[in-house]
């Protein structure tokens, strides 16, 4: 009498023996594995796969029924591996757009607009020529008591003069005259009010002296002492 193995639990069975009188397993279901197949025990509760052999399963502790089936081998598919280019995985640079710079419109004139714009250029040069010699060709006003040693020397005099003397009028006139034209013109007010205070009629007088407060700022008296003048020569 022959003899076979339980594919399960390995015990050697009679030939003619359907189920494993060790393990329970059903000889009549199980096949025997091929090329590509291998042979799992499936739970009848959780339905895990089990290796064969096993009495108890190894995912809920069920006790196994023996049921075998044959499952295809899973062959996991052949990946080529390439390694990666670093020219691939640099981060792209943004793209700058340069403006082009925008030519500049050259300005081209014709003979007569040259020839117009050299008078023109011609003639603001004399202008500018002629306002500087007629600059230069006016007589300097002595602007300091030594510009003139005679002059001061008068007007030292006069003053010793009139100090001396203070009715002496025409000696006061000429000496404010003289500051006058010195331009001692805070001087020369003083000695034109002395004589004005004795000859109050007096228009030039009177004019001067605004003309002197005039140029030493002094505006709203010059103004006063002008329009005094013309109610004594409203013809002045």
């Amino acid at each position: 009498m022959t003899a076979k193995s339980c594919p399960v639990c390995g015990t050697v069975l009679p030939e003619n023996a359907k189920f494993c009188f060790n393990c329970g397993a059903n000889l009549l279901n199980m096949e025997q594995p091929s090329g590509e197949q291998k042979q799992i025990i499936i739970c009848d509760v959780c339905g895990f796969e089990n290796e064969p052999g096993s009495k108890f399963c190894v995912s809920c502790g069920s006790v196994l029924t023996g049921t075998f089936t044959s499952a295809e081998k899973v062959t996991p598919p052949e990946v080529e591996f390439k390694p990666l280019e670093l020219e691939s995985i640099k981060p792209k640079q943004p793209e700058v757009k340069v403006k082009s710079r925008k030519k500049r419109k050259s300005i081209k004139l014709s003979f007569y607009q040259l020839f117009y714009l050299g008078l023109a250029i011609a003639f603001v040069g004399l202008i500018a020529y002629g306002v500087i010699r007629r600059e230069k060709s006016k007589p300097d006003v002595p602007q300091h008591p030594e510009t003139n040693s005679e002059i001061m020397a008068e007007i030292e005099r006069l003053r010793q003069r009139v100090n001396a003397n203070p009715d002496d009028m025409a000696s006061t006139l000429r000496l404010a005259n003289l500051l006058h034209d010195v331009h001692i013109f805070d001087l020369a007010v003083e000695y034109y009010r002395r004589y004005l205070e004795k000859n109050e009629s007096d228009p030039d007088a009177r004019v001067d002296m605004g003309i002197c407060l005039f140029e030493i700022g002094r505006v709203e008296e010059a103004i006063a002492e002008m329009e005094k003048a013309l109610t004594y020569a409203p013809k002045h």
